[in-house]
């Protein structure tokens, strides 16, 4: 480092410190290596500082400071990061938030839950378990992954549920510039979003306004936009009974009109479909066993969790037997408790599903050390092709089709599902996975697959062919970062 650099970090050390205390500013080689990465297999690329904040002031200082000087600013949560969103492309600084760890509030009434940016999913499970409530939980999230991150990234909860489709209902947050907003119903006063709902009779719950639907502008821009310091987010009941029941299918074909169906008629909480791979991931006691276990397994099988609910559990759940029994009538297929391969496979999903993944390696990653992912939504009918269209051009690349996993998530009672195509990969071997994901997700949008995150090399395939709405988001970023503060370089921003 030239001398006159060495100045300039300097400084930006001590004014930063000025902000949030010397000891929780790092410049040593090791902790920047660390934060140069994530768990996705984007290139690493090192910060010039590591800055990690507690409390929403501090958020604010840093962020003033670094918009005044013109030094990048990418907020991260945590380092379980899927996407590379959390790895700096132009340096600067790494705004760390990870130790943010305040839950003030769980209102069970109407069931959300207020927390700050650092929660992970096991941190926030802990919490509502103590009052008889859960998260509205992704498909096995990793333990230490950030709620507001995983709220942010769009990932779809388990329930197909309307009223679960969209945790996030209000929050505070920091534009580039600085300065502090909040949304929705968290807008009507400045006092501690804790203390706003005795103070001003109000449930935090409404996320219109002010102005526009600000949550929609937020989730899914990698932190360009603003960094959120606390939400509020959806939470449900633990139901008194639930049960879960599997539908296994030879062809995928045959799985979508029982999958309509049983949505149609509002049967079961979580309700999602696998393939025998990724079943197996998940259901397989030692990772080396997944492969043999995937062929024991159907090839594709749907996972319905019958919910008792808080009244009448027993009769619901009688309800929803009798009814999933004659979907299974209707379309000549079958129902079971168990599996062949794993006889007490629906009790263990039953101690999974209400919480994050417990092991050492996280599910996906369990076949290989990584996993890639092709992530998009589509209606129900249309992954059938699209999954065709994946597998063939898989074999192309070289790739055993046999080692690929497939998740559909039905959303809004299968109005739409959010689907992943899974990779396993090598992580000193991935060259050849990374073109082939990169191609696959170029065939699939090319073939009516709607990629709604622009991650990994997706942005510029996506706002290529969404020319005018890319401008406006480029509009909006100039007004609301006119530096370019906030992660500059991601989403082409």
């Amino acid at each position: 480092m030239s001398s006159a650099a060495a100045t300039t970090i300097n400084s930006i050390v001590e004014a930063l410190a000025g902000v949030v205390g010397s000891e929780n500013v790092h410049t040593d080689i090791e902790t920047l290596k660390r934060y140069s990465y994530d768990t996705s297999l984007m290139p690493a690329r090192m910060p010039d500082v590591v800055v990690r904040v507690m409390n929403r002031d501090e958020i604010m200082g840093v962020i003033k400071y670094a918009n005044a000087n013109r030094i990048p600013v990418v907020p991260r949560s945590s380092g379980t990061g899927t996407y590379g969103t959390g790895i700096p492309v132009q340096g600067g600084i790494i705004l760390d938030l990870s130790g943010m760890k305040r839950i003030p509030r769980v209102d069970t009434r109407n069931r959300w839950a207020l927390l700050e940016a650092g929660v992970t999913f096991g941190e926030l499970n802990e919490e509502l378990d103590k009052r008889g409530m859960q998260c509205l939980n992704t498909l096995l999230p990793r333990k230490d992954k950030s709620v507001i991150t995983s709220v942010l990234e769009r990932e779809p909860v388990l329930s197909c549920k309307t009223e679960c489709d969209e945790p996030f209902r209000t929050s505070e947050l920091v534009w580039g510039t600085g300065e502090m907003m909040r949304t929705g119903a968290m807008s009507v006063d400045a006092i501690p979003p804790e203390d706003m709902g005795a103070k001003t009779h109000s449930d935090l719950c409404g996320t219109g306004g002010p102005g526009i639907d600000w949550w929609r502008l937020l989730t899914g821009c990698q932190g360009t936009f603003g960094v959120i310091n606390i939400m509020n987010v959806k939470i449900f009941h633990k139901p008194l009974m639930q049960k879960i029941v599997f539908l296994p299918f030879d062809k995928i074909e045959d799985a979508i009109m029982p999958m309509y169906t049983i949505q149609r008629r509002e049967i079961g909480h979580e309700c999602f479909l696998l393939n025998g791979m990724d079943l197996a991931a998940i259901l397989a006691d030692d990772g080396q066993d997944i492969a043999a276990l995937s062929r024991q397994l159907p090839n594709f099988v749907i996972v319905l969790n019958l919910w008792g609910g808080q009244f009448f559990p027993e009769d619901r759940i009688a309800y929803e037997e009798k009814a999933i029994a004659d979907i299974c009538d209707q379309y000549k297929c079958s129902v079971t408790e168990g599996l062949s391969a794993v006889h007490d496979a629906n009790v263990k999903l039953q101690g999974m599903l209400n919480g994050p993944w417990q092991g050492d390696v996280y599910w996906k990653d369990r076949q290989k050390g990584a996993c890639l992912e092709i992530v998009f939504q589509n209606g129900l009918e249309k992954v059938p092709g699209l999954w065709n269209t994946f597998t063939k051009l898989a074999g192309d690349y070289g790739l055993d089709t046999r080692e690929l996993g497939m998740y559909i998530q039905p959303r809004q009672r299968c109005r739409v599902c959010h689907v992943e195509f899974h990779i396993p990969v090598d992580p000193e071997n991935a060259d050849n996975v990374k073109a082939f994901q990169r191609k696959a997700a170029e065939t699939l949008i090319n073939e009516g697959a709607f990629f709604y995150r622009p991650y990994y090399d997706w942005a510029d395939m996506i706002y290529a062919r969404a020319g005018y709405t890319f401008e406006t988001i480029k509009k909006l970023k100039n007004i609301i970062d006119p530096n370019h503060t906030l992660n500059p370089g991601k989403i082409l921003l």
